[in-house]
């Protein structure tokens, strides 16, 4: 069977942004060292969920969304399903807002992105606390500044994640609407 380089630049096309999320997982799952905090994970993974559910919602079904929240359950040792407690529907709700966000210029995105990152931790935290300590929600200092560097190395981290995905959404054939016109 010989594959021609236009099918082999094909699959390498379609590949990348499951390349780049594959990726972004494995950033989450490592520790990066930072000046300020040893500890800081500004949750790629969320990056990407956001980027793709507004942009190609096609490359991550909800099947795809939920195995990865699992992987994450798996690799954080959480409880399995925390993480699709909230991964699924932040995802889902980003679908459902895809058509504001579309052609929005990019504050108002990141600004979405920043609503999203916040709520997104901040469920994860509360979930993480009441299938580990019961319903103690009380808050420890350390593990409050902890969540809030996550959040904020998120938040500026995300335009050049977002530049990333861009290109790579570029890169992937355009796909024609029901009118026919080119998006």
């Amino acid at each position: 069977m010989n594959l021609s380089i236009k099918q082999i630049l094909t699959a390498l096309r379609f590949a990348a942004p499951y390349a780049l999320l594959v990726l972004m997982f494995a950033l989450d799952n490592i520790y990066l060292p930072w000046a300020v905090h040893s500890d800081i994970r500004p949750s790629f993974t969320i990056m990407a969920i956001y980027y793709w559910m507004i942009y190609r919602p096609a490359l991550l079904p909800p099947l795809l969304i939920f195995i990865l929240s699992l992987a994450m359950d798996v690799t954080n040792g959480t409880a399995l399903g925390l993480h699709c407690l909230v991964l699924l529907p932040a995802g889902l709700f980003v679908r459902a807002q895809r058509r504001f966000l579309y052609e929005q210029p990019f504050f108002v995105v990141w600004l979405g992105f920043l609503a999203m990152a916040t709520a997104v931790n901040i469920a994860i935290w509360v979930l993480v606390r009441i299938s580990s300590y019961g319903f103690n929600l009380l808050f420890d200092h350390a593990v409050v500044m902890a969540m809030l560097y996550d959040i904020a190395a998120a938040i500026f981290i995300f335009p050049v994640v977002a530049f990333i995905l861009y290109f790579v959404h570029k890169m992937l054939p355009q796909k024609l609407s029901r009118a026919g016109d080119r998006r």
